[in-house]
């Protein structure tokens, strides 16, 4: 996964991370709680970012459960000290995950970054026990095109492409997942998509925000933006008179087959 443009060690990068937390956390843990993961469970999180999900699921499985946390960079993941969490630096599409056979595998908006999104979801259903629940979380920013700001809009796409050029990739694919995962094998399929509303000045504001500032060098140098519209776009993005869609949220979930 080399060429990760969102380096976790940035000065804002804590600061970023807990905006994103702020607004996927009550989704995922919603759907982390349908699919009955509970004590004594034992979990992977794949690219745990700053750890919420980490931590929540620390809580959910207990001290007979255990929860392993698995990044590239674990800056943000090393001071945490719980008893039944493990952090490990790694890469899952370059070995497999240490630590399985596991209960419940989770990540949320990683695929997106990697060149072969296909080989770190295998290897994430490879980790999983028989029985056992995947439920992977990406974001296709579709909902863009249909706000109304023409400077939101060419703001939006050009930050997205701009995040994953490292990758090859673009944040428009997510819509395929679910067909992606159901020809994989697994049991009892489930999916939902979700899309917020953005208000200017908002934290989910601020976190776009954040990106841009991050990646700004990266938007100039590719000619993806202009400086006076991407000065103009992040002016916007502080104004309570905006409001735009966000990316969606896709949802997708199964369960590795008993034989």
């Amino acid at each position: 996964m080399s060429g990760y443009a969102l380096d976790n060690s940035w000065e804002h990068a804590n600061r970023r991370l807990t905006l994103l937390e702020r607004m996927l956390d009550p989704m995922t843990q919603r759907r982390i709680t349908l699919l009955g993961v509970s004590q004594g469970a034992r979990c992977l999180e794949v690219a745990a970012g700053s750890g919420s999900i980490a931590k929540w699921l620390c809580e959910q499985v207990g001290p007979t459960g255990s929860v392993v946390a698995t990044d590239i960079n674990t800056a943000l993941l090393d001071p945490i000290r719980l008893p039944n969490l493990e952090v490990l630096q790694h890469d899952i599409v370059a070995s497999e995950p240490p630590g399985a056979p596991f209960d419940f595998v989770h990540s949320r908006w990683l695929l997106h970054h990697l060149r072969e999104p296909e080989q770190a979801i295998r290897q994430m259903i490879d980790a999983l026990r028989p029985g056992g629940w995947l439920l992977l979380e990406e974001v296709d920013f579709f909902p863009v095109h249909a706000s109304s700001s023409t400077v939101f809009r060419e703001f939006m796409v050009a930050l997205v492409n701009t995040v994953v050029r490292p990758s090859g990739r673009d944040c428009f694919w997510a819509r395929t997942l679910p067909e992606t995962v159901a020809a994989m094998g697994l049991e009892e399929l489930g999916g939902a998509g979700e899309f917020p509303v953005i208000q200017g000045g908002s934290p989910a504001a601020e976190f776009f925000e954040l990106t841009a500032v991050q990646m700004r060098d990266q938007l100039l140098a590719t000619g993806a933006l202009a400086a006076p519209r991407l000065d103009e776009a992040l002016q916007l993005l502080q104004s309570p008179d905006l409001w735009a869609f966000g990316g969606a949220n896709i949802a997708i979930w199964g369960r590795r087959r008993f034989n």
